[in-house]
């Protein structure tokens, strides 16, 4: 299997670890493209640097930070970093609407696990707002 490549089923997904690098310790290794749920197309660039899903180190070595959800991960940070909608729909409904979709991604790549998802998605709704004003790009 190539190193750059995260496998888990029939799924494969370009990502890689870049060693030494503690903050945002991946890399997305191909661009990746995908359809909203609002019907737009999105894309990922390749190079895109991510965390990882956000999981609580304590929580790690049952729940790693490359899973079945780096899926929705990847595109939830994306979105965040680069406000996706933020000018057309405003700071509440932009941010709601990029969770939603971490969701949905989240249930479709792992369906066996839709309540801990929607325990994930709520601690993003309780605890995102910090980061995702954070990103908040100057007019």
């Amino acid at each position: 299997m190539n190193s750059n490549l995260f496998c888990s089923h029939t799924r494969v997904f370009p990502i890689s670890f870049v060693l030494g690098r503690k903050r945002k310790p991946y890399k997305i290794t191909k661009e990746v493209r995908y359809v909203l749920s609002n019907g737009m197309a999105y894309t990922v660039e390749k190079g895109f640097r991510l965390d990882g899903t956000s999981v609580p180190k304590v929580f790690r070595s049952i729940m790693p930070r490359i899973n079945n959800k780096i899926i929705g991960s990847t595109l939830h940070d994306h979105m965040y970093i680069n406000d996706y909608l933020r000018k057309e729909l405003g700071d509440k409904k932009a941010r709601k609407f990029i969770d939603k979709e971490m969701l949905l991604f989240w249930n479709k790549y792992d369906p066996k696990k839709k309540i801990e998802n929607k325990i994930m998605y709520l601690l993003v709704r309780t605890f995102g707002r910090k980061i995702f004003n954070k990103y908040k790009k100057v007019s």
